[in-house]
């Protein structure tokens, strides 16, 4: 039976195998259940609402451009117009998340610019400004996780050094970059790439080069950049892209073809992946989370080419023929929607979420990780400026963080929030009643509470609380039994229970209290804790019938492990002990497990680890925090602790 027997000629006699798993796909014909079964199974049935992964490539054009062009990369085809830059630019630096690319920088006229551009890669269209890199630079590059944009090095038009800055910006808001931190060597056109973790510079220009350096920094910290290894050779204007496991480096100024990778987690030289279609720079590169893609670049006559070309990351081997740009291409940059979206997203029933800190510097990142499993954190997001000392709350759906010490400033009465749903996403939620450092917060899931702390001068016995629905400043709830500095906090649905804690002035409290949350009032006296002196800098976290207060420092520092029954009173009973003595540190839970992060031993460490709460015992190693420098102490919360 032909094709023309059917109605319309859409329906076919013999089923198209499906070109793919994404909504975009087609798989035109008759199918059984068995049928559309089998390619089910195989991943390969077409899904609603599961868009193909698409590249971007902004500055197509041979010379200053604002033409962006869009790729599915999905299936072998040519590239599509998107829309444009805001302006017309060559040498900019790009990086994207899984919704939104950027654009950084450039030269416009010969002249060095600072603008950042992004679009919502879903959506054709123009692009709209961001915000402004920290520097005006071209000839930079760009590497990002699902949160932060990390862009560095790059060139002015008055020098011939090149530059070594570091800026980033979280890609779910808007504004002008941060100072990151400086890469080892002063140069441009290197080329970037990165992991969830880990943002990699490679190669590069200046005084001296062309180089062969690797540099790499922890995306989710600040700081300089450290050594990862050597390019095979020294190359500028070479283009990188990644999956999250492997970095890919192509082409280059060196009058090469080749292909080196890395394998990101580990520090080392670059080993050699396979060959380009023919020797290419200045070209511009993106990936899926399978596939590398490079674009465009200058050929070994120096003309411009509009090749789009591939390579498996997995694999090792030479690029094969993709499809064509709109136009011939070069100093351009690429990203896409594909490569940063690994980063697994807090999905899970039960997060815990660490916000701010102190390491080698003050800390703004925001940090999560499943507390149903084991592993590292991960960035979510960021304060809306880094402090520590800082007291946290949450709902099931928001995390707030409260006060603390910013840097180089004296005590903050910030307060920021989040919503747990969204990757990146910050505010500002309104203040304290004033500045203070060293406070304890707890939560039910309407409302926030805020305990203690030192305003500066001394110790205060205020509570302050707020709707976490909401956004405003903090009302008065009542006053603690005594002042109270670093006391530790945790929550039932219906009781707050605030322990140990000092008074600034040498004088350390193991009194337990607590308050109903859903009314205001004064403390009143619940018990006393184990630890007698040693129960100042504890961290807390509760089940909705268990509150844990683990650590501490007083005379020395402690290991020890309290707990009690929230809905009774009475005096706390020894749980178990920490891996090691600690204090500074932060604490979160699930309604069955309880996680404790970072903290000071005799050094400060960056150390998680948990307990089962409704056994005793001791803490079993989870992991790390994100940042690898020493951390204390953040503020801990969580969508599933036990006031929710």
């Amino acid at each position: 039976m032909s094709i023309s027997s059917w109605n319309a000629g859409i329906i076919r006699p013999v089923a198209v195998p499906p070109a793919g798993p994404y909504a975009s796909g087609a798989a035109p014909g008759v199918w059984t259940l068995d049928q559309a079964t089998f390619w089910i199974k195989q991943g390969l049935w077409p899904t609603a609402g599961n868009v193909a992964p698409i590249g971007l490539f902004a500055g197509v054009a041979s010379g200053a451009s604002n033409v962006i062009n869009s790729l599915v990369l999905a299936s072998a085809g040519n590239a599509v117009d998107f829309g444009d830059l805001t302006v017309a630019r060559l040498y900019v630096a790009s990086a994207s998340s899984s919704t939104r690319g950027l654009w950084a920088g450039g030269s416009i006229g010969g002249a060095e610019n600072n603008t950042i551009d992004y679009v919502t890669i879903a959506t054709t269209g123009n692009a709209t400004d961001f915000g402004d890199l920290t520097v005006e630079l071209y000839a930079l590059s760009g590497a990002s996780n699902a949160v932060r944009a990390c862009f560095g090095s790059g060139r002015d038009s008055g020098s011939s050094v090149g530059n070594n800055t570091i800026s980033y910006v979280t890609i779910a808001s808007t504004g002008n970059a941060t100072d990151f931190g400086d890469l080892t060597q002063r140069r441009y056109a290197t080329a970037a790439l990165a992991s969830d973790t880990r943002a990699v510079w490679a190669g590069g220009d200046g005084t001296g080069g062309p180089f062969n350096t690797i540099d790499y920094v922890t995306i989710a910290s600040t700081g300089n950049a450290t050594d990862f290894g050597d390019l095979i050779t020294a190359i500028s204007n070479s283009a990188g892209c990644s999956s999250n496991t492997r970095g890919l480096f192509g082409g280059g100024s060196s009058s090469t073809n080749v292909i080196q990778y890395i394998t990101i987690a580990t520090i080392g030289n670059t080993t050699d992946f396979g060959d380009l279609l023919a020797t290419t720079s200045v070209l511009a590169s993106c990936a899926s989370s399978t596939l590398g893609f490079f674009a465009g670049g200058n050929n070994l006559a120096g003309s411009a080419t509009n090749v789009i070309q591939y390579v498996t990351i997995a694999s090792t081997g030479n690029a094969t023929d993709f499809g064509d740009l709109t136009a011939v291409a070069r100093q351009f940059a690429g990203c896409s929607g594909a490569a940063a979206a690994v980063q697994p997203t807090p999905t899970s029933a039960a997060m815990a979420f660490f916000g701010g800190g102190y390491g080698t510097e003050t800390q703004a990142s925001i940090q999560y990780v499943n507390i149903a499993t084991t592993g590292d954190a991960m960035l979510f997001s960021n304060l809306t400026a880094p402090r520590y000392n800082l007291a946290s709350c949450s709902s099931a759906t928001r995390g707030v963080w409260a006060g603390g010490v910013p840097n180089g400033g004296s005590n903050s009465n910030i307060i920021d929030y989040i919503e747990f749903s969204t990757f990146g996403n910050y505010a500002d939620f309104g203040d304290l009643a004033s500045a203070v450092t060293n406070l304890s917060g707890l939560s039910n899931s309407t409302r926030g509470l805020f305990s203690g702390g030192y305003n500066g001068s001394v110790a205060i016995n205020v509570i302050q609380y707020i709707t976490i629905a909401t956004t405003g400043n903090t009302t008065d709830f009542g006053d603690l039994l005594n002042i109270l500095n670093y006391g530790a906090s945790c929550a039932s649905s219906t009781r707050g229970i605030t322990a140990g804690g000092d008074s600034a002035a040498g004088t350390r409290y193991n009194v337990i209290q607590y308050v109903t949350i859903a009314s205001a009032g004064n403390a009143i006296d619940f018990g006393d804790l184990t630890k007698g002196d040693d129960c100042g800098s504890m961290a807390s976290c509760s089940s909705s019938t268990r509150g844990l207060f683990a650590g501490g420092s007083g005379t020395g520092v402690t290991n020890i492990i309290d707990y009690v029954t929230i809905a009774t009173t009475g005096n706390a009973t020894d749980f178990g002990d920490l891996i090691t003595p600690t204090s500074l540190l932060a604490g979160a839970s699930s309604s069955t497990r309880g996680v404790f992060a970072g903290g000071y031993t005799t050094q400060y460490i960056n150390v998680i680890q948990y307990v089962t709460i409704a056994s005793t015992g001791n803490t079993t190693d989870f992991g790390d925090l994100a940042t690898p420098n020493a951390f204390f102490p953040c503020g801990g919360c969580s969508n599933a602790h036990g006031g929710l």
